[in-house]
């Protein structure tokens, strides 16, 4: 520990890699979300993605970050919809292993249950506990990898987590921490 004088005590500091993929720990988190798109033949895509944050409050603007080669990708630009599905924890192992899945990769195939979409034409995952429906918007292309910008149209969300005392303990979003590695918000608490 440095101590400063006349100031606080501080602890040293150490260069941190820019490389997002060699993190450990990492600083930030990322909560995980399937994402489900259509594929051009009118089939489900769903895909797991860990770098979706809400970006501003009005409108309800979302970003996420992608590879461009990625079918969500192809399916947003092409489609301009998709659904933000938000599991919980319980859903992690499904959620991992479907991303090793081939393509196209359809809900069934990762071993869930599409329901229908109220305002966008990607249907819901009906295992997870929250579901924005969303509208592409604009896109910013930085060599292979895409910021898309999505317009929240719609949200639904299980009404036992909407009235239970504390729905984060019920919710139990998780989020990735590094290579099979991931955190579970437990409780929320107030100040």
């Amino acid at each position: 520990m440095t101590v400063n004088p006349g100031g606080p005590a501080t602890k040293e500091k150490v260069t941190f890699p820019l490389d997002r993929m060699v993190w450990h720990p990492t600083p930030l988190v990322n909560q995980v979300t399937l994402i489900t798109t259509l594929n051009q033949d009118g089939e489900t895509n769903v895909a797991p993605k860990s770098c979706v944050s809400l970006m501003i409050f009005r409108p309800l603007m979302l970003a996420m970050g992608c590879n461009l080669t990625h079918w969500t990708a192809r399916n947003l630009r092409r489609g301009l919809e998709c659904v933000v599905n938000v599991p919980g924890a319980q859903l992690a192992a499904e959620a991992w292993a479907s991303s090793e899945l081939p393509h196209p990769r359809t809900i069934e195939s990762a071993g869930l249950t599409p329901f229908p979409s109220r305002l966008v034409k990607p249907p819901g995952i009906a295992e997870c506990r929250a579901h924005l429906e969303c509208a592409f918007e604009r896109e910013i292309v930085y060599g292979e990898e895409i910021i898309l910008l999505l317009r929240v149209l719609g949200a639904t969300m299980d009404r036992d987590v909407m009235e239970a005392p504390d729905p984060y303990a019920l919710m139990r979003p998780f989020a990735f921490l590094e290579e099979r590695l991931f955190g579970v918000v437990e409780r929320g608490e107030k100040l």
